[in-house]
């Protein structure tokens, strides 16, 4: 009498004994940040043939299994739920890829999990420590380039944006078409000035009154307005060479309207030579604008009362990092109190030919191995990478349904390969009380 039988049971035993760990570990895992659920798969073990012939009268093989075995521990690489959570350094990816890590020895290693925090040095890490990978160079305007060697992500708290010299400046002033010159004959002057005003910058971040002040003019002496001079002046205690309480004049012209009330000179923007500041800052050339991109004159003669509606300039003052935002590609950009968005880095997701072959390593982490193959690398929403949710994280993907059942049908498994080798022992008792 063949002993197979027990072998058969208890290769049914340890199979479904190992799967009652993996569903174990799935549902102690329910609530792991990024956690992706394994299944197991089983497969008979190479038969032997049969007692006797080996094949049957019509030529087919007799063959008894030997039981069953373990054919693979795969994971379920299945999109996980999204829950928000309001903090911005909490990220999670939708679609294909992982956050890319490196440990504390150098080594790479690469999570679904992006909750993600600052260390006291500003570099962001996961709960174990371990340094979030991304692109930090940026080109000459600023961006962020995708590209290239990675580097740990750090963010200080102190980060602050840097103060840029106002370069060119706008206002859409309308000068009165009915305005009052000035009557030669009286000792007063009768004409109707206008003067608007706006905040130029230096090159330390300074503030600065620029004044525009304009006066009509008859030059035929008819008594009508002809055109406009106008004066560009700074606080004269406020740059070298000026005089304390009398305005700096830094530029002077005139201007003109045609019939229908539009700038016809100057033809083009106008240019100030700014003197250095006593502040130690340093002289600046600004660019009055005169024309908008559509080539269209910002500055009207109509009828009515001269006014300024708004005015716009390119320099602002040093600011202090206020708050952080990331977008879908993964591009993390800091708003500062000054107003400006500045780019400062950008997470690298990484895809593998073959996930299931990745390591795990615990901490929500993995390795590559020869059977993953080596990790491409981008930007995310490139490449066919996901996209990247901020404010959010991926929960597990554990079915407690599916888990339960396969719990149940598990059990099952185990105390039927159980009840094998229980009747296998009673039929060869019988076999042994034979000769009795």
């Amino acid at each position: 009498m063949s002993f197979g039988s027990f072998y058969a049971g208890l290769s049914g035993l340890q199979t479904n004994s190992s799967r009652l760990s993996v569903i174990g570990n799935n549902l102690a895992n329910l609530n792991t940040v990024g956690f992706k659920t394994s299944r197991v798969t089983f497969e008979d073990i190479f038969s032997q043939p049969g007692s006797g012939a080996g094949v049957n009268g019509a030529g087919n093989p007799q063959q008894v299994g030997l039981g069953v075995q373990t054919a693979g521990i795969q994971q379920v690489w299945k999109q996980g739920s999204m829950q928000a959570t309001g903090l911005v350094s909490d990220v999670a990816v939708q679609g294909n890829g992982f956050f890319t890590l490196v440990d504390s020895n150098g080594g790479a290693r690469f999570t679904r999990a992006g909750n993600f925090t600052f260390d006291r040095e500003g570099f962001m890490v996961n709960p174990a420590g371990h340094f979030v990978q991304g692109y930090t160079g940026r080109d000459a305007s600023g961006s962020v380039v995708p590209s290239g060697s990675l580097s740990n992500i750090q963010i200080p708290s102190g980060l602050t944006a840097p103060p840029v010299a106002t370069g060119v400046f706008s206002s859409a002033i309308n000068l009165d078409a009915n305005a009052t010159v000035d009557d030669p004959a009286t000792a007063l002057d009768e004409s109707d000035t206008f003067s608007t005003s706006l905040t130029i910058y230096d090159s330390l971040g300074s503030k600065h009154v620029l004044s525009l002040n304009f006066r009509p003019v008859d030059t035929s002496g008819n008594g009508s307005l002809d055109e406009w001079s106008y004066e560009v002046t700074v606080p004269g205690d406020e740059v070298a060479g000026g005089t304390p309480g009398t305005p700096h004049v830094v530029n002077t012209g005139t201007v003109t309207f045609d019939e229908d009330g539009l700038l016809s000179a100057p033809t083009g923007n106008v240019t100030l030579a700014v003197p250095a500041w006593n502040n130690g800052a340093a002289a600046q050339s600004v660019e009055w604008r005169l024309f908008d991109s559509n080539a269209d004159p910002l500055m009207t003669g109509y009828a009515g009362a001269s006014s300024t509606s708004s005015t716009t300039q390119d320099g602002f003052a040093v600011g202090q990092l206020r708050v952080l935002t990331i977008d879908q590609n993964g591009l993390i950009a800091g708003v500062f109190t000054n107003g400006v968005t500045q780019e400062l880095a950008q997470f690298a997701l990484s895809t593998f030919n073959n996930e299931n072959g990745l390591l795990k390593a615990g901490q929500n982490t993995f390795i590559d191995t020869n059977s993953s193959g080596a990790p491409s690398t981008g930007a995310a929403n490139a490449g066919g990478r996901g996209i990247i949710r901020s404010n959010s994280l991926e929960l597990s993907n554990v079915d407690i349904t599916q888990e339960f059942t396969d719990l149940i049908v598990s059990e099952r498994g185990y105390q039927a390969n159980s009840r094998i080798i229980t009747t296998t022992d009673s039929v060869i008792q019988e076999a042994l009380n034979l000769k009795r």
